[in-house]
């Protein structure tokens, strides 16, 4: 009997659209911030997702970002750019995700993404969120798997992993004894030995 679902969260809940790094880059120069040459982009890029793990809110990211920047902005400049930051880098889900929030097993999302950018999304709030912060490692470590199973007090032969990445989710899931479910949204993924769903609304006939 499946009592928890575990869910991988980009590609396979939500997509960000990539931005345009040189048009985003331009734009910041609004908020007196220059990143004006391939080593400065490439420095920024680095501190982005570091900023993002150890931020509580958009408005800590934003913050984190204005000092590793060396930047002084004031306030309401501040505001500004925390909408603009959210509006380009924040995750949309997918929207079949309705077809998942009404089963009745546990859920929970397994993730390197930032904590707050996953749960700032309304339909996820029933949802146990855990990055590396919680599981003490990250993908494809089978610490991570283990410590999911472990907060929600499931054994292996409980639980479905849902992912889109082979590597990263399918195969250390099955290496633990839990049942694997490759997300394939695109058909591509052919000669794989795993389930396959493409929609979620595919996903019941596993559970």
């Amino acid at each position: 009997m499946i009592r928890l679902i575990i869910f991988d969260f980009a590609g396979t809940l939500a997509r960000r659209a990539n931005p345009n790094w040189e048009e985003f880059f331009a734009r910041l120069k609004d908020f007196s911030i220059r990143i004006d040459t391939p080593e400065l982009s490439q420095r920024f890029l680095s501190v982005l997702p570091e900023s993002a793990d150890n931020s509580l809110s958009w408005e800590d990211f934003t913050n984190r970002l204005v000092v590793k920047a060396g930047a002084t902005i004031e306030r309401e400049e501040r505001e500004r750019l925390q909408d603009y930051l959210e509006r380009k880098l924040s995750f949309k889900l997918y929207d079949d995700v309705v077809d998942i929030l009404t089963l009745p097993q546990k859920k929970a999302i397994l993730t390197q993404t930032s904590k707050f950018m996953v749960s700032s999304l309304s339909g996820l709030r029933d949802f146990e969120i855990f990055t590396p912060k919680e599981t003490g490692a990250d993908k494809p470590e089978l610490k991570a798997f283990l410590a999911v199973l472990e907060k929600m007090q499931v054994d292996p032969n409980e639980a479905v992993m849902v992912g889109d990445s082979i590597e990263r989710d399918i195969l250390p899931a099955q290496a633990i004894g839990i049942k694997a479910v490759l997300m394939d949204r695109d058909g591509i993924a052919l000669g794989i030995d795993c389930d396959k769903i493409s929609l979620f609304k595919e996903l019941k006939k596993f559970l």
